[in-house]
């Protein structure tokens, strides 16, 4: 009797602690959109949609549907035969947890642009668009992006085409610095990146597109708050500001 009550707590104890101390589970979009719906069902409302390789923690899975964690607080379900689990941690995910409220502030609006881009009858005709998503965010003195022309499938592509939508991701980059000077520091600083590409248009690596640092006194920034002065007037660009995102990356 007492052999069997000890080996019935030893395997209580040891299922107890395998709940308590189970890794969460997280995932990489392998498809090119996934739609994220309110409800496990296809039926149900559109709520969001992921890009692939965007990353999800995964609370549950049941009869192949994921239920994740939406980025703005809640919960989501994907199609689970779109995602490629791991007990891994992205490294993207670790990355957007430290950037505090400013990155997911940031990751939100370019989230918005992006989304609104990828749905729009211009994507459609050109077959070639432009994307910015975030790479990091340190507080909200610096931020980086990463600047890409896409096709339609999500996939990054070298393009000799000229950016229609260059004067609206110049307003994002305002919208962006906007965000950054809620809180006070010396020097706000936006990287933006692009991917360098090899033989057959494939994504070797990534460079350098442009530095563009805003160093405001404080009467300026004041003035920028107000809306009586334009921030574009304090702010130093490594690449003409005219020229920031005019063309694509090649």
């Amino acid at each position: 009797m007492f052999n069997k009550t000890v080996i019935i707590l030893t395997l209580l104890f040891v299922l107890l602690c395998g709940s308590a101390f189970a890794k969460a589970t997280y995932g990489s979009v392998t498809s090119s959109k996934l739609n994220i719906y309110a409800k496990a069902s296809s039926k149900s409302e559109v709520v969001g949609l992921l890009g692939r390789g965007s990353s999800v923690e995964i609370l549950s899975t049941r009869s192949g549907w994921h239920k994740i964690k939406l980025l703005e607080g809640g919960t989501g379900y994907v199609k689970a035969s779109g995602v490629r689990t791991s007990k891994d941690k992205p490294k993207e995910t670790e990355e957007k947890a430290k950037t505090g409220d400013t990155g997911k502030d940031i990751d939100r609006i370019l989230d918005k642009f992006n989304s609104t881009v990828e749905k729009s009858n211009f994507a459609k005709k050109e077959k070639v668009y432009p994307k910015l998503k975030l790479i990091s965010a340190k507080g909200s003195q610096e931020v980086v992006l990463r600047y890409s022309a896409v096709d339609e499938n999500g996939d990054e592509i070298p393009s000799l085409k000229k950016n229609p939508l260059a004067k609206n991701m110049r307003e994002l980059i305002s919208l962006i610095f906007r965000k950054m000077i809620v809180t006070s520091a010396p020097e706000y600083k936006i990287t933006v990146m692009v991917p360098s590409y090899g033989m057959g248009g494939k994504v070797a690596g990534e460079a350098v597109y442009a530095d563009l640092v805003m160093k405001p006194s404080a009467q300026e920034l004041l003035e920028i708050k107000e809306g009586t002065t334009s921030l574009w007037t304090v702010v130093r660009s490594t690449r003409k500001l005219g020229d920031v995102f005019a063309e694509y990356p090649r």
